[in-house]
């Protein structure tokens, strides 16, 4: 019963109804719509051709991708984003809607054989389906009583996470040309693992690991869903074991009773025999395998798992991107096996490669509209080794992915899509100006371009309806010339030498190298990996072939000689793939060629008004926030562009017992973010006067604010940094105050009373004011605010960023009159530096703030925004200075299951020093006499301890719980006497 009402009051739980900074367009941007029968596309300006384009594919797999999970979902609005260089897409119910970016992915082990646009459509699509098929049972009342953020909550914890990833990457790949599950890249270190001897359980696979590398829920998802249709050759198999999960949604570890009823196993030992099953597959398929020789290149001096990934050679030695679960990304030099870190790369822009010549080395790096989010760009950094600079090429608003510079190091060869998502082939001189480009009428997607040694050719894939090929283009003449015919073979990495073309192929079922001989057209195999074997570049003696190898513990970077006469001819009765799990998924949906005769519906298009779709419900009903103070009921709107937030409701704080009606709104579609916000309820707080007198004050509140914030992002380096400002007026009017003094001890009513003023003696002669509250009339305060961040990008296992600095101010006034006055400023920073080894790290943190000190009987005082040094309470002074040292470190990555209740990931500890000084006066009053007490409040406040903290996961919920314990050491002061404080800690509540 405990667990059953623990995921209840999960799936109302809500991150509150409160204003967020959404992802939007500028005001600019002039949107359009294509409607068709069961979508609305919204496009910008310029986007017809491919919008109208999404539609007819929408329409075309709207059956055949809802058959296997037997519903037909209801319109949706499909929004088309032009002008963001991410290679991305999602489906969200929280405005219900799907969003499309624009930007083609430049990895070929990512978007395979596909039109960008088709894998992420059917992909995307699915999910769609899923939240529809969800609703059914008990979620479909959870629904009826909360919108869509309810449905949305229970849904995934009924199901978890790596089934509706799972689910979706198998409808890519059986009705798309390649999709993932047909890529052996996707789940390269899930067979490694495996192979390996580390299968892990079902717990880990699921929730993740700081100690191992473990694949996400799209991998996981994806062998557990195809596995289970093979198991019984059953399509709709997963059709009835989400119609039972979500219909019985409420109840713990549906999904597993689910899976057990249809299946006889729950799911952890439905992992287990598809483990035992795909390790025996594979073990088989590697017994037949006669490996290459290679030597290895780097050292490890570490089992962390780390990827030295797409080597090049330059006249300092190979380089090569190092990252992995306790690295960042970062440029690194093998000299000898030895390391030389080298230059930490900003946000990159994945396109699967590297490209060096001489001493200088260039990828892909993001760049940001500090405003727009969705305005994003994708540039070319370059960097010398000889000189140790690093420049930016391209203009910071560029769409460029894939960089490779010519041999001679004078100019780079590059991808452009544009904002109406046309390609192009593009030439660069070093100042960032355009060379040359190459005609694509038909609009054929280019991907990882190189230059021949000589730098008259460049080498290129190409992907087009009928299939991939690899192109070679002169680059005097312009010409271009495909090497292979088009065909569904998911070829990557070219590279030219000589008379040989290099290449990536996973033809046999495993990636290996092959080479093409442009002379007589023969190929050959040139590796024959264990697991996969990546990226080849020629050496500069021209004898040698380095190449990614994958390994127990990471990419390696190995070294095979230069030697045509030892390469494997390939012929087609040499190629026989094993049949692999997506084959099973492929026959079962029988449609594998869905997408190549998508129709031409001339669907109408018309403008799309903003002002029309301002009002979206989507949630409604009780939310309770993540700090577990506020329960609320109420309703929530978001328009699909994610300029207005709308919100409504009745809260009722939790710690005061108190309830009040609330509005919200926040404009986001200009450049400063508008926010108004008005409420109207009862308020109650209680405090201690002494030993023997506590008071407890009840109110009336009415507040209105109106504010603007502006929140820049900018990022363009390996620092994530950020500037937020904002300014907020604020209206407060009191009524119906009351005030009632009592004796804590015994709970006997000694006065009561109407005002703020408050007995602090059985005389009644002298009177303390509390200031941080109002009785009777208008407070009218002014408040701005700024802070800045700016924080070095973290791997995995690092908790707190190894160097960066955050700083914020804020200052209170009233000078807007009213009948209360009073003023405050603070400003306090955090300020983290490395620490003695590897992902320890210490913080500094420092703080001073000062209010108005004052006896007048109209003085405010607002609240404290300094944290407190730890084990005491927070102290009450008009001056107060704060500062703290802390060292954090992690203990031990156990990785320990308590079946499916608990399941630990890591332990760490936090050793502590605090201090603070706090100067002002309280004030006295007494009123018969007409004088006034100020009584001094100077203390100093010292602790020292440690804190133990516990990062885990609760009833298989992915999103992480920090849960902990402190123990303080306070010195004495006149308020406080010395000795040790316990305290348990909350630190992090995922939801």
């Amino acid at each position: 019963m405990k667990a059953c009402s623990f995921l209840l009051f999960l799936s109302f739980a809500h991150v509150s109804l409160a204003q967020t900074v959404l992802n939007n367009n500028p005001p600019s941007v002039k949107w359009y719509q294509v409607t068709t029968p069961h979508f609305n596309v919204l496009f910008p300006e310029g986007f017809d051709e491919q919008a109208k384009r999404m539609a007819n594919r929408l329409e075309h797999v709207h059956l055949p991708e809802s058959k296997t999970l037997t519903t037909e979902p209801r319109k949706i609005s499909v929004v088309m984003q032009g002008r963001s260089s991410e290679s991305n897409a999602f489906v969200s119910i929280t405005p219900r809607r799907t969003e499309f970016y624009s930007m083609p992915s430049q990895n070929y082990n990512f978007i395979g054989n596909n039109d960008w646009f088709d894998l992420v459509g059917v992909h995307e699509f699915r999910h769609v389906v899923q939240f529809d098929h969800a609703k059914q049972g008990f979620n479909k009342f959870i629904y009826l009583i909360s919108g869509n953020y309810g449905l949305s909550s229970l849904s995934n914890l009924a199901v978890p996470r790596w089934f509706w990833e799972g689910d979706a990457v198998c409808e890519e790949t059986a009705l798309t040309r390649t999709g993932r599950g047909r890529i052996p890249n996707f789940g390269l270190v899930f067979r490694t693992n495996f192979l390996e001897g580390r299968t892990f359980n079902y717990h880990k696979q699921l929730l993740g690991s700081y100690k191992n590398s473990i694949p996400n829920e799209y991998v996981l998802g994806y062998h557990m869903v195809s596995y289970l249709r093979k198991r019984t050759g059953d399509p709709l198999i997963w059709d009835k074991i989400t119609s039972r999960a979500w219909s019985n949604s409420i109840i713990p570890f549906t999904f597993s009773n689910a899976i057990r009823k249809e299946t006889g196993l729950p799911v952890t030992k439905l992992f287990n025999e598809m483990a035992s099953d795909l390790k025996k597959e594979w073990e088989q398929s590697i017994d037949q395998v006669t490996l290459s020789s290679f030597n290895t290149i780097n050292i490890r001096r570490s089992d962390a798992y780390t990827d030295y990934l797409y080597p090049q050679v330059t006249e300092k030695g190979i380089i090569v991107m190092k990252s992995g679960i306790g690295d960042i990304d970062q440029l690194i030099l093998l000299e000898s096996g030895d390391e030389k870190k080298v230059f930490v790369q900003g946000i990159v822009n994945e396109s699967g490669m590297l490209s060096a010549a001489g001493s200088k080395v260039v990828w892909n790096e993001y760049r940001f509209d500090p405003r727009w989010q969705v305005q994003n760009y994708s540039t070319i950094v370059i960097y010398d080794l000889q000189t140790r600079k690093k420049k930016t090429l391209s203009s910071p608003h560029t769409r460029y992915a894939g960089a490779a510079l010519s041999p001679d190091g004078k100019q780079i060869v590059t991808i452009e899509t544009d904002r109406t998502y046309r390609h192009k082939i593009i030439i660069l001189n070093l100042d960032g100006s355009i060379s040359k480009q190459f005609d694509n009428p038909e609009n054929y997607f280019y991907s990882m371009p190189r230059w021949s040694d000589d730098g008259s050719r460049i080498v290129t894939l190409k992907t087009t309806p009928d299939g991939k090929t690899v192109t070679i283009i002169s680059v005097n003449e312009g010409t271009m010339r495909d090497i292979f015919p088009l065909s569904s073979e998911n070829v990557g990495s070219p590279v030219i030498h000589d008379h040989f073309l290099l290449y990536n192929s996973p033809i046999n079922g495993i990636d290996n190298i092959y080479a093409y001989d442009l002379q007589t057209s023969k190929k050959y195999q040139v590796t024959d990996s264990r697991y996969g074997a990546y990226n080849p570049v020629i050496s500069r003696s021209h004898k040698s072939i380095f190449y990614n190898e994958q390994t127990r513990d990471g990419m390696d970077v190995a070294r095979t000689p230069f030697d045509p006469e030892s390469w494997r001819e390939i012929t087609s009765e040499s190629i026989s793939p094993k049949k692999q799990l997506s084959d099973y998924v492929v026959e079962q949906e029988a449609n594998s060629k869905l997408l190549e005769n998508i129709p031409s519906n001339n669907y109408p298009v018309t403008k799309y008004s903003k002002l029309k779709g301002l009002i979206n419900p989507y949630t409604w009903g009780p939310f309770v926030d993540n700090s577990l103070t506020f329960a609320e009921v109420g309703i929530a709107s978001q328009d699909v562009l994610s300029t207005t937030s709308i919100n409504a409701g009745y809260q009722f704080d939790i710690y005061e017992r108190t309830g009040a009606w609330h509005a919200g709104f926040s404009y986001q579609g200009w450049y400063p973010i508008i926010n108004f916000d008005v409420s109207y309820g009862d308020r109650k707080q209680s405090e201690g006067l002494s030993s023997t007198r506590d008071v407890d004050f009840k109110w009336k509140e009415n507040n209105i604010s109106a504010g603007v914030l502006i929140p820049l992002v900018l990022t363009k380096s390996k620092y994530l940094t950020s500037i937020n400002v904002s300014n907020d007026v604020g209206f407060t009017l009191t009524s119906s105050f009351s005030s009632r003094i009592f004796n804590p001890q015994t709970g006997g009513l000694i006065e009561e009373g109407n005002d703020r003023f408050v007995s602090i003696n059985s005389g009644d002669t002298l009177f303390y004011q509390f200031n941080d509250i109002t009785d009777y009339g208008q407070l009218i305060f002014n408040h701005f605010a700024a802070n800045y961040a700016h924080f070095l990008k973290q791997s995995k296992r690092d908790f707190n960023p190894k160097f960066g600095q955050y700083i914020a101010v804020d200052y209170f006034d009233t000078p807007f009159g009213g009948d209360y006055q009073g003023w405050q400023w603070t400003a306090r920073g955090y300020f983290y530096f490395p620490g003695l080894f590897k992902h320890h790290s210490l913080l500094l943190r420092g703080g001073y703030q000062e209010s108005l000190d004052s006896y007048e009987l109209d003085a405010y005082a607002f609240r404290n925004y300094l944290f407190k040094p730890r084990g005491y309470s927070y102290p009450n002074d008009s001056r107060f200075t704060t500062l703290s040292a802390n060292y954090a470190f992690p203990l031990w990555y156990p990785d320990i299951s308590l079946g499916p209740i608990v399941n630990i990931q890591r332990v760490k500890a936090n050793l502590f020093y605090d201090y603070g000084k706090g100067e002002g006066y309280d004030y006295y009053h007494n009123f018969d006499k007409g004088y006034i007490l100020g009584a001094p409040t100077d203390e100093t406040y010292k602790s020292y301890g440690a804190e133990l903290t516990v990062d885990l996961n609760i009833f298989r919920l992915i999103p992480q719980f920090e849960l902990g314990f402190r123990a303080s050491r306070i010195e004495a002061n006149g308020n406080y006497n010395s000795g040790w404080v316990y305290e348990f800690l909350i630190g992090n509540i995922p939801f």
